[in-house]
């Protein structure tokens, strides 16, 4: 495998299920229940149910440009992806929208270890000269950055002492 592969592989564990330097999205969600994630923090302008929401979108959207499949042009803010139209029913069904998020997440795992180096080569989008090796390493650092705002409403409405010396 190589080095840029087993990297992305390691970025990508350590957003889902890999605590290392920060604390993996399954830890940081783990415990929540759906009105908690549903609640902004006090100085957030964002949800944790927002932000999981957002990042099923991206890493979907990312997942279907990678293994080829199509991707409707995008047809809404990025602001948008933070939103639900109902709100209700997400709250119904957060456990659903965790899983999804862990789900695309294996995927992308799976993904990678499967795609050829030539493939990391080429470029991700017709928009842009970006390469998938670069894609993919931002696409690891967006979803940390949203870890850690998750992990920050959490401390600001009191639910992550609980989680002891971690984070």
């Amino acid at each position: 495998m190589s080095t840029r592969k087993e990297i992305l592989l390691t970025q990508m564990r350590a957003c889902q299920n890999q605590d290392g330097w920060f604390v993996s999205l399954n830890v940081a969600l783990r415990g929540l229940t759906a009105e908690q994630a549903a609640q902004r923090g006090r100085q957030s302008a964002n949800s944790i149910l927002g932000i999981v929401h957002h990042l099923v979108f991206w890493n979907e959207r990312y997942l279907r440009r990678f293994n080829r499949e199509t991707v409707l042009p995008l047809d809404i803010s990025n602001a948008e992806t933070f939103e639900y139209k109902d709100a209700d029913e997400i709250i119904e069904r957060w456990d659903d929208l965790r899983q999804r998020l862990d789900n695309l997440l294996t995927q992308w795992e799976e993904a990678i270890i499967k795609c050829d180096d030539a493939k990391l080569d080429t470029r991700s989008s017709s928009d842009n000269d970006e390469l998938w090796w670069s894609s993919l390493a931002h696409l690891a650092i967006h979803n940390a950055n949203h870890i850690g705002q998750i992990v920050h409403i959490r401390k600001e409405q009191g639910l992550w002492e609980t989680w002891g010396n971690i984070g």
